[in-house]
């Protein structure tokens, strides 16, 4: 545990009604009582109406304060929090006093790092608490937090005790070799060796989705000029932020927002149109188009099902995956000019839907299908192991998994035990990665500076 006390504004700056300050650290009590002398002697744990003031002895503001002594806190520390009025110039007055008093400006994630130090969370718990405060649908917030009850990191640490206590016999067999002790059974090594990585398979299958319930999922927009790609991106949004124009041209950047489809977030992409140009930036404009649909989770190719299909449009659609591509036939409501069976037909796919972007026609259907191709299976997984697994969180997994491998494969070829040790050594070690028992210190830096300032 760190030996100094921190502060820091907790809530997001700027003009409000409640602004909350944070500090921790073994000065809290005495700095709290200086800054709201009504404190002096207060019971941990009950909320206390007091004059702020600053070290002239003069009013700061009115606030409500609680004082969480050793070790019933958040970081284990004694803690102390300030409610006072969302004014930038109480929050800075109040700031300045209290680091006056001795304590210093927290880094990012700190507090919830002292958390971890302390023993109140592990590794994969604090990492909840950042997926908990990013969350933006209910699907994240509940998923972050059974995570931070501990889903994973009782899972983990069930796997981490189990090659830990067979790493003991091992070492034991080794120690007491010359005495013949039959401590150490291969059969049974093995054994665990394979319900552990069958458990880390099962955990795996959760590796997508949980990046991409973190992350979100690109749908990207592209095809022909004046199709209705940027109707199609504001009907999606259900307001108007692309401008929608029949002079052709008008989107030449590509344009961003978020929509939310079965607790996932997709960031959704309008792009600008595809079409021989003479124009240097227009011709920018479609290239990042491309390179945006190159790399989307989903493509919308939108064409004009009112008019003839245009010239080239089997080559645009040959340089999107067929696994990522729905097209997206619209104008509807002015009637189509082919049917759909045809369209698909002559299009080369049958991930084709028909919608109006004026109407709202079909969009239902769309979302839906969107959800089908790209979100249902990740939900359906999160669903089940309620797991959302990090790129660290699986790259712990499948370091393990490999040792466990190797592990397997000595067992089989009737390797020394010493040998045998290290395999096991370095899957639990790789185990205790995601739980924080065996993190190192760059990669809590890493990890908890990704944390907002008061958390």
């Amino acid at each position: 545990m760190e030996g100094d006390t921190i502060v820091a504004l907790s809530t997001p700056p700027g003009e409000s009604g409640i602004a909350v300050v944070r500090v921790s650290g073994p000065g809290a009590e005495e700095i709290i009582a200086r800054v709201a002398p009504g404190m002096r002697g207060a019971p941990s744990h009950k909320l206390t109406h007091c004059l702020l003031k600053n070290g002239a002895g003069r009013p700061v503001d009115e606030a409500l304060v609680t004082l969480m002594r050793a070790p019933a806190s958040y970081t284990g520390e004694d803690m102390a929090e300030i409610s006072c009025h969302g004014s930038m110039q109480v929050v800075t007055e109040l700031l300045e006093e209290i680091m006056r008093l001795g304590a210093r400006l927290a880094e990012p994630g700190e507090f919830t790092k002292r958390a971890f130090l302390g023993g109140k969370l592990d590794l994969a718990q604090a990492e909840a608490v950042a997926d908990l405060i990013s969350a933006e649908t209910k699907l994240q917030r509940e998923v972050a937090i059974e995570q931070l009850e501990g889903r994973l990191s009782k899972r983990v640490r069930g796997l981490e005790d189990r090659l830990l206590e067979e790493l003991a016999l091992i070492e034991v067999s080794i120690d007491f070799a010359e005495e013949d002790v039959p401590v150490y059974s291969p059969e049974r090594t093995a054994a665990a060796a394979r319900e552990i990585r069958e458990t880390i398979a099962g955990l795996l299958e959760a590796e997508i989705a949980g990046a991409r319930l973190r992350r979100g999922i690109r749908v990207t927009i592209v095809g022909p000029r004046n199709v209705g790609k940027s109707s199609l991106y504001n009907a999606l949004l259900g307001e108007e932020r692309a401008i929608v124009s029949p002079i052709p041209g008008t989107t030449r950047d590509i344009l961003r927002e978020r929509i939310h489809i079965g607790g996932f977030t997709c960031h959704l992409e309008d792009t600008a149109g595809i079409a021989e140009t003479g124009c240097e930036i227009e011709a920018r404009g479609i290239e990042m188009g491309r390179e945006a649909a190159g790399s989307a989770d989903l493509v919308l190719f939108v064409i004009d099902g009112s008019i003839d299909l245009p010239e080239g449009i089997g080559e645009e659609l040959g340089r999107i995956d067929s696994a990522r591509l729905l097209c997206v036939v619209n104008k509807k409501d002015h009637g189509l000019r082919s049917a759909a069976a045809e369209l698909a037909r002559r299009l080369g796919t049958d991930a084709l839907i028909a919608v109006s972007s004026l109407s709202g026609d079909g969009l239902e259907e769309l979302r839906e299908w969107i959800f089908n191709r790209i979100v249902s299976h990740d939900a359906s997984e999160l669903g089940r192991e309620r797991i959302a697994l990090s790129a660290r969180h699986a790259a712990a997994l499948h370091e393990a998994d490999a040792a466990l491998d190797r592990l397997l494969r000595m067992i089989g070829e009737s390797s020394p035990e010493e040998l045998l040790s290290i395999e096991v050594r370095t899957a639990a070690e790789a185990l205790g990665q995601i739980t924080g028992r065996a993190a190192s210190d760059s990669v809590l830096e890493t990890i908890f500076s990704k944390f907002c300032i008061g958390k």
